[in-house]
């Protein structure tokens, strides 16, 4: 008889009678009742010496007639038996025909997805039974022009129950080989909907893949070596991500609990290279889902940030927050809204700053870092209000600032800058950073107000003067990227005339900004200008 009658025309009474012979092996044992085969109540030890007499067999005999020899290999025949009986069940799903269609629906249970299985489908025995799917390609229903997921290969594996039943086979788990994930952040809520809750999804592996994440048609990074674990059930999700970004390894666990009708979820992330770690706790009713609420912990070497929060309508608020470094130490407070654009309102309050730490800090930085320091992203917009009570450095001449920052489409606008210079005086400082590929400037203006001008000038050993102007007042442009600076107007009791401008702008820069950014923050050298401006307009 040829192979392929023999598959097509007596398979199945193979399977059938094999099933018949598992199902009657097994209902036997029921039939086994050990309890009264061991009642020991009924046949006490003395009713069975009383009966036997064990002097009177001659076990001689008994021995001649039972040849134990050719029992000897019976656990090896029944351990061979088992083996070959095991191989046969676990052999018997390769002459499966395996539909593409019911695999998709297995892969992609969700409606707002759509499964493509573009290469073969075989069934593999080792390390466990599974089913081997060859390029699958995942896309939007809505747009399936656009793929949301690749993989070379796909294993979905089987549960050994039922294994030999194609009708009944229970797939245990997905495993994604050589897979490419390509998400757009815009359409967060729409992956959201793919997971109901009402569906417990088959825990899926993703292994030796990368996840590209865009804005639109704008790239935003991926993460490359990647191996993802998702396990979605009815009342618990747990994820585990690791890889690579931004030449950084990358580690992040979210595990979600439902318990007493709300959520629970604990979200961790950690970059090796940078030192940092992200922990969130969060939680939410789940007859309001739009509302979250928890706590948050950024900590990143000595940096470290932990704050209570609520999440609502795109919109994070953040209270009682605490802010730590090396430098400051503080409160925060305010809110961050995330969608349709980013924006935020923030208020920061600090107790102290270690200003001359903070300075040789920046010193310490590379020169081009230092001239894009004020460079940020055009996307980035917002408000922010920063002060600080108290300021340590040399010479104490700052006591403490308050001010009123707007992040503006890549530009930094001062709406308010307050320096309180304690029993000298105080300052404010009005302007804007501009920014392009070719420079960086600060347009500003400023107003000194002199409040005692006995101890003014003492503190900058200015004696060959008895009074100076109560309120001057400057403007100007700052070039970070030439560091030069231009003044545009001084005024103190009169305006000053060019001459005399540009007189004091080329003392600044020559004792400022003679060795770069060095000493633009140093007070001797700026006591070094104050005198030598008074002097000669003395």
């Amino acid at each position: 008889m040829k192979y392929f009658n023999f598959k097509r025309y007596k398979f199945n009474s193979i399977i059938k009678k094999f099933t018949i012979l598992h199902r009657i092996f097994f209902k036997s044992l029921n039939y086994l009742n050990f309890k009264n085969f061991l009642n020991f109540k009924k046949y006490t030890i003395k009713f069975v010496l009383k009966y036997l007499d064990f002097k009177a067999y001659n076990y001689q005999k008994i021995y001649k007639k039972l040849n134990i020899k050719n029992y000897k290999l019976v656990p090896l025949y029944f351990l061979v038996s088992s083996i070959f009986i095991g191989i046969i069940y676990l052999i018997i799903p390769l002459f499966f025909n395996y539909d593409k269609l019911k695999i998709e629906k297995v892969i992609c249970q969700s409606k707002n997805i759509k499964c493509e299985i573009k290469g073969n489908i075989n069934y593999a025995i080792l390390p466990t039974p599974r089913i081997k799917i060859r390029n699958l390609i995942v896309a939007d229903s809505l747009n399936t022009k656009k793929y949301l997921l690749k993989a070379e290969v796909v294993e979905v594996k089987l549960s050994l129950k039922n294994l030999i039943q194609k009708e009944k086979q229970k797939f245990v788990g997905l495993e994604f080989n050589n897979f490419e994930i390509n998400l757009n952040v815009k359409n967060y809520k729409e992956y959201k909907s793919v997971f109901k809750k009402e569906i417990n999804y088959i825990p899926a592996k993703f292994t030796k893949g990368k996840l590209i994440f865009n804005e639109g048609n704008v790239y935003i990074g991926t993460v490359s070596k990647a191996f993802l674990d998702l396990k979605f059930l009815k009342d618990s999700i747990d994820i585990k991500l690791k890889g690579k970004f931004l030449e950084d390894k990358l580690s992040i666990t979210l595990n979600s609990e439902k318990i007493d009708n709300k959520n629970f979820t604990d979200i961790t992330l950690k970059m090796k290279g940078l030192n940092l770690l992200t922990k969130v706790n969060l939680n939410s009713f789940l007859l309001d889902n739009a509302v979250k609420s928890g706590t948050i912990l950024i900590k990143q070497r000595k940096n470290k940030i932990t704050s209570i929060f609520n999440y609502k309508d795109n919109k994070l608020n953040l209270s009682k927050s605490n802010i730590s470094n090396n430098f400051f130490n503080g409160k925060l407070d305010g809110s961050i809204v995330f969608l349709p654009f980013f924006d935020f309102d923030l208020n920061i309050n600090l107790n102290s700053i270690y200003f001359t730490k903070l300075y040789k800090y920046f010193l310490s930085l590379d020169d081009k870092v230092q001239r894009d320091i004020f460079k940020v992203n055009s996307k980035i917009n917002g408000k922010l209000s920063l002060s600080s009570d108290k300021i340590y450095s040399n010479y104490n001449l700052v006591k403490s600032f308050e001010s009123r920052i707007k992040f503006n489409n890549g530009n930094i606008l001062i709406d308010q800058f307050l320096i309180n210079l304690g029993k000298l005086g105080a300052a404010d400082i009005l302007g804007a950073f501009e920014s392009s590929k070719k420079f960086t400037k600060f347009k500003f203006e400023s107003n000194v107000f002199v409040d005692n001008q006995k101890k003014f000038l003492s503190k900058f050993g200015i004696y060959n003067k008895k009074n100076i102007s109560s309120n001057i007042f400057i403007s100007g442009n700052f070039d970070l990227k030439n560091k030069l600076l231009s003044f545009y107007e001084i005024l103190e009791n009169e305006k000053l005339n060019e001459e005399e401008i540009i007189f004091i702008e080329q003392e600044f820069n020559d004792h400022m900004l003679d060795d770069g950014f060095q000493n633009l923050f140093v007070f001797s050298k700026f006591k070094e200008f104050i005198k030598s401006i008074t002097e000669e307009t003395n």
